[in-house]
């Protein structure tokens, strides 16, 4: 019993940042509490100037457009962009977009085979860790769309809490098989970069595979053929030697299994399936806030307008 509250000591929960982190990004982006609020009031008017769009409202909600407002760098043209293609792709995209219960089988199944979560500690530029892991060599209960799926919905809870400048993905491939790298599919991975690049604008500081077997070229391969060159120039990998990776991401902002001091990568894992588990009534309510593309000024869109011919992404235009 000890030894599980010695765990669950080293592994903390995820909060959002302390007041000094947030006004450290708001000096950044030329903010202050005053001229967030003026954003946020305007970005609330520009919803409901836009018949396609569906009518949001609490708290919860304007925290979200504060956190999209940070992630496009207080550009009001961008975060307009983005909120736009959200709830289009929650239209015109459901099978990754919608059907968000973590408490489906096809989370719980899901959530035993991979894992994605955001360490606590934000490293002292006020960047956030985020670890990705195949959690078993088995891939039998394994499908790409469910795994992207699942790094929607936990990426959809960061919106609600988080604050950092930009994101550092740890990607451990020390239980990736080609049973995994069989699972791909080119479409869905594409749909993915653009669901979390575009419509969350995720900000990618870095993205570091380690622990990667010769065959992981598949998994590169993917990813140069769907991000965009300057998110690949950011990518980097590393085999068993982890010397170069050690002095690149902090000690603190890593879990003990990688030689960290940030708390187990399993008990930190659980805690943040409670948090995700914890705005499920949100997140099934949520299902309902998509865009209407019947009410869309100037014509509906559909898949081919978003993604093209080749699954190339087509900027949105926002009034």
């Amino acid at each position: 019993m000890l030894l599980f509250v010695l765990r669950i000591i080293m592994a903390k929960e995820f909060r959002g940042p302390g007041k000094d982190v947030v006004h450290k990004i708001w000096q950044e982006f030329r903010l202050n509490e005053q001229r967030v609020k003026e954003a946020v009031e305007a970005l609330k008017k520009w919803l409901a100037m836009e018949p396609h769009l569906p009518e949001e409202s609490g708290t919860l909600h304007e925290d979200r457009l504060e956190r999209w407002l940070i992630r496009c760098k207080n550009s009001m043209e961008r975060t307009k962009q983005s909120i736009d293609l959200y709830y289009t792709l929650k239209s015109l995209s459901p099978d990754l977009m919608c059907d968000w219960d973590p408490r489906s089988k096809r989370f719980q199944d899901t959530a035993q085979t991979f894992c994605w979560f955001p360490m606590p500690k934000l490293t002292p530029e006020g960047d956030r860790v985020i670890m990705i892991k195949y959690l078993k060599k088995d891939a039998i209960n394994y499908t790409h769309e469910d795994l992207i799926k699942m790094i929607l919905i936990s990426n959809e809870a960061r919106m609600c809490e988080e604050y950092c400048f930009s994101d550092i993905y740890v990607c451990d491939l020390e239980n990736y098989t080609l049973g995994h790298a069989s699972r791909i599919v080119f479409t869905i991975a594409k749909k993915a970069e653009v669901c979390l690049m575009d419509a969350l604008d995720t900000r990618l500081k870095a993205f570091h595979i380690i622990n990667a077997p010769s065959y992981a070229d598949v998994l590169v391969w993917i990813f140069k053929a769907v991000l965009n060159p300057k998110v690949i120039s950011r990518v980097y990998v590393h085999g068993k030697d982890l010397t170069e990776f050690s002095k690149q991401v902090p000690r603190m902002c890593l879990p003990d299994d990688l030689g960290g001091t940030g708390g187990s990568l399993q008990d930190n894992w659980d805690l943040w399936l409670k948090k995700v588990d914890s705005y499920r009534d949100w997140f099934l309510q949520h299902e309902n806030f998509k865009s209407d593309e019947s009410k869309r000024q100037g014509g509906a869109l559909n898949s081919d307008d978003l993604f093209g011919f080749e699954g190339s992404f087509k900027e949105l235009t926002v009034d």
